[in-house]
């Protein structure tokens, strides 16, 4: 049985956006701050939780307390259920999306992960507005650590063990952004980028070997995830 590890926002849902835009917004209102620097390359550890620790390391010279965080949290769904009132096409699926997860999950040598950098509140807001068929599925997210890797790593242990197996013949991270590539790349695991241009061709260029627009064609979604190469 082989694996797919999808990431959420930016490849199977279009919430790049209003994730990063009410992510920072969270943090400048809860913590009093100006602004919130949303370049995210430049953070060490791209996920919800890392980037807050480096924020608060680089503002406070300390790490978050428990209730701080916690108030971090409650301000960002607060956000992310106010843009989903006022628009909720922010949080539409990448074209095929569900179809696709739903066909995988229906394939007999096929088994279906998620592996997100959001926590999972934040996480699961977005998948149920999305309406991604993802419930039940083995997991992990930001709370599952700092890093990228930590966070995959987490999803293909849960999946061993929902599925009963020691290990998969072939796991494949499927991600949108260059952060996605290189934690692939560090994990040597075949990857799949999902992304228009230019951001197709940023991962092209990093490493990724095939690279979709969307899911609305599920063949060819089937042969790119067993054509597909470590970065």
């Amino acid at each position: 049985m082989k694996l797919v590890v999808f990431d959420l926002d930016g490849t199977l849902a279009r919430t790049s956006v209003v994730d990063a835009e009410c992510y920072a917004r969270s943090l400048v209102d809860t913590l009093g701050v100006e602004s919130v620097d949303t370049d995210w390359s430049r953070y060490e550890h791209v996920t919800d939780e890392g980037i807050l620790t480096q924020l608060f390391m680089e503002a406070f010279g300390r790490v978050p307390s428990a209730r701080e965080r916690e108030s971090i949290r409650d301000r960002f769904v607060d956000l992310l259920a106010e843009r989903l009132a006022a628009d909720a096409t922010e949080f539409a699926e990448v074209p095929g999306a569900g179809s696709l997860v739903a066909r995988l999950l229906d394939e007999p040598g096929w088994a279906v992960a998620l592996a997100t950098g959001g926590w999972r509140r934040s996480a699961e807001f977005k998948i149920l507005h999305a309406g991604l068929p993802t419930a039940g599925l083995p997991s992990a997210f930001a709370e599952d650590g700092p890093s990228r890797e930590a966070i995959v790593q987490a999803a293909i242990q849960r999946a061993c063990r929902r599925y009963r197996r020691p290990k998969f013949e072939r796991v494949v991270s499927v991600g949108d952004s260059l952060w996605d590539v290189r934690t692939a790349r560090k994990l040597e695991l075949p990857f799949l980028g999902v992304a228009e241009e230019p951001s197709a061709s940023v991962l092209r260029t990093n490493g990724a070997s095939h690279v979709l627009a969307d899911y609305l064609d599920p063949t060819r979604c089937l042969r790119f995830l067993d054509e597909a190469r470590i970065p």
